[in-house]
Parts: structure tokens; sequence; C-alpha cells
């Protein structure tokens, strides 16, 4: 509900928007990252606060916080996941969107503890895709893009893949 504690996990293609919707839609947003140079984006994208993971333990901060009703996990790094756990609060949902072939690693006390859980979710219906679009044009939520021309859809996947990229590539057809 509105007010409570929300983390994003990553600030890439994923995270960027996470952390805009948690923001927009009144959750407490916490944006977790690596690197310093990040917060100032975060911070603009709408999340109350910046976590370091390069300086601090996001999940002591978020406990310290109240615990995270929601971590979503949008970087594809299942030790990152991992390391996040003890962060969320009672009845806690860490919810999976970033894919990795790596196991999350939990404990069941971490779990069972304070009723804590772990959901993957793939994408959404149709309607959902409508409802998402919609809500960002009445609040302003826009996507952060690289642009390449069609023409130059090589170079745009190399920089994709090699994770250079920020945020979304976009290919477009003409100049």
């Amino acid at each position: 509900k509105a007010g409570d504690l929300v983390a994003v996990q990553g600030l890439g293609g994923l995270g960027h928007l996470g952390v805009q919707f948690a923001s927009k839609m009144g959750y407490r947003t916490v944006a977790i990252s690596r690197g310093q140079d990040k917060e100032p984006l975060a911070l603009k994208l709408g999340a109350a606060r910046y976590l370091d993971t390069e300086k601090t333990n996001a999940a002591i901060e978020l406990t310290k916080m109240g615990g995270a009703s929601v971590i979503l996990a949008t970087a594809p790094n299942s030790k990152s996941m991992s390391e996040l756990i003890d962060g969320l609060g009672v009845g806690g949902k860490l919810l999976v969107v970033g894919a990795s072939a790596d196991p999350i690693t939990v404990t069941p006390i971490q779990l069972i503890g304070a009723r804590r859980s772990i959901q993957g979710w793939p994408s959404g219906t149709a309607k959902d895709s409508e409802d998402t679009l919609n809500f960002c044009a009445l609040t302003g939520i826009r996507p952060m893009v690289e642009t390449f021309l069609l023409e130059q859809a090589a170079a745009a996947y190399d920089r994709m893949m090699s994770g250079k990229a920020r945020f979304r590539v976009v290919l477009t057809i003409g100049g």
C-alpha cells in the first residue's frame, strides 16, 4: 500500500522504470545498485534514498528502515538477490524480474521467521500492458533510451550484450 517501503535492485533497463513506478505509486522508494555515481539519477527518478552496495550492506540498511514490503530484483545477479533477503520486512516479498541461471541462495529460516517469500514474474497480460501505458501517460513515466539507426543494429546489439548500453536500446528507421 502507499507509504510502504519498496526497494528496487538495479538501475538498468528495468530498474530505472521500477524506481519511477514505485515512486509514482506512492511507495517510499529505495534504489539499490553499485557505485556512488548512480545516486543522482536514482534520486532524479524518484528514489527517496540510494544504497550503494559497494559501500553499504543494503539488507541491513533496509532493516533499519523497517524492512521492505517488496524488493523488486531487476538486475540478473542472483548473488545480489540472495544478499537482499534479510532486508525484507515481515511478510515481505522478493519479486524477481531479472533473469539469471544462477541459484538464489536462501535458508528456510530466512523465509519462515518473517513470513517472507520469493516470486518470479516474467511479464504481464495485454491488459496489464494497457494499464501500464495509461499509468505512464498520466504520471509522466518515461523510459530512458539509446537510439541507433536500423543500419547500426549489429553495433546496437554488441553494445547491449557488452553491458555498456544505458537503459533501453531502440532501433530507428531513417534519419
